[in-house]
């Protein structure tokens, strides 16, 4: 993506780079003349495809909000409400994305029609899609299953990058990869990752160094708590929150709740649609572990209503 933009002429001295083929060969100067990815400003740049919005809006009726509004860098996760909606979002997306340099490939869709409309070499997956109940395609971070539209907290999602805790020792250096490892940014497993939270403050607590083996009494816990972090495999999140067809109703209503230990907030999505249908779904939650110095279970009330209002606002 960041090879499509060009730079100013008078600006690709700062972006140059020594190569050479071989040894024996002297060192050449070069001047990259696009984009170059790690460099401060490129973060910026590449959410400048909503330049193309805010260019082409005119001519489009879907395209120019899914790129504002659906868009992670150079990864984009929309839907519609049906097939005929669907593949005109997709078409403009590619038309749109095209007037500015940019060629959108690896498309995933929860139909097959919506494949199709596509060439395969465009395509994540191919078609008819297969996939097993536990494999999913990764977008944003996420594990996404098309065939249910749900989200997977798999094991790849709480992956261990490490070694499991038998083959090394484990200290609190260990158990902070771990936990930092857990990637949930909806809050979908938030009563699970504040266990971890909870646990690892208890060693700062003990005023344990990075590198100290854990006492036995904590070692125990953590091997319990390990073992059964794969149990996440087991769970599964509708991707569409709302209820089928063009709903009449929504209503957006938050909780928030405190203990001695951490305190939390969740927000739901309850909608309704031209059929009388009921739906409600977790949007999002937030969870905290209580501060070392202790404060009252009122000031802890306070500390999760301030953390619901926060979600709700952004």
């Amino acid at each position: 993506m960041y090879r499509q933009v060009r730079i100013h002429e008078d600006n690709r001295k700062l972006q140059q780079i020594l190569w050479r083929r071989s040894a024996e060969e002297p060192l050449r100067t070069y001047e990259l003349s696009t984009v170059t990815y790690g460099t401060a400003s490129a973060p910026y740049l590449a959410t400048r495809l909503q330049q193309l919005a805010e260019d082409e809006s005119k001519d489009f009726s879907l395209a120019p909000e899914t790129l504002t509004n659906n868009f992670y860098v150079d990864d984009a996760l929309c839907g519609a409400n049906t097939i005929e909606d669907a593949l005109r979002l997709q078409q403009e997306l590619i038309t749109l994305l095209g007037r500015g340099g940019f060629h959108p490939r690896k498309f995933c869709a929860s139909h097959p029609i919506i494949l199709e409309a596509v060439p395969p070499d465009c395509r994540e997956m191919e078609v008819p899609i297969e996939l097993d109940s536990n494999e999913g395609i990764k977008t944003l971070g996420l594990l996404w299953h098309p065939l249910s539209d749900q989200f997977l907290i798999s094991k790849g999602t709480c992956a261990q990058k490490l070694r499991e805790p038998k083959n090394s020792p484990i200290s609190k250096r260990i158990i902070s990869s771990i936990i930092a490892a857990i990637f949930d940014p909806l809050g979908l497993i938030s009563p699970v990752v504040v266990v971890y939270k909870i646990f690892l403050q208890q060693l700062w607590l003990r005023k344990l160094d990075w590198d100290d083996h854990l006492p036995s009494e904590l070692l125990n816990q953590w091997m319990d708590m390990y073992l059964h972090l794969s149990q996440v495999n087991e769970i599964a999140v509708d991707r569409l929150v709302l209820a089928k067809g063009q709903p009449t109703e929504i209503q957006l209503h938050g909780f928030c709740d405190s203990s001695e230990k951490a305190y939390g907030a969740c927000l739901y999505l309850r909608s309704v649609n031209q059929q009388g249908e009921v739906k409600t779904k977790l949007l999002c939650s937030k969870s905290r572990v209580a501060p070392v110095k202790k404060i009252t279970l009122p000031q802890l009330e306070l500390c999760a209503a301030l953390l619901l209002a926060l979600l709700s606002h952004n």
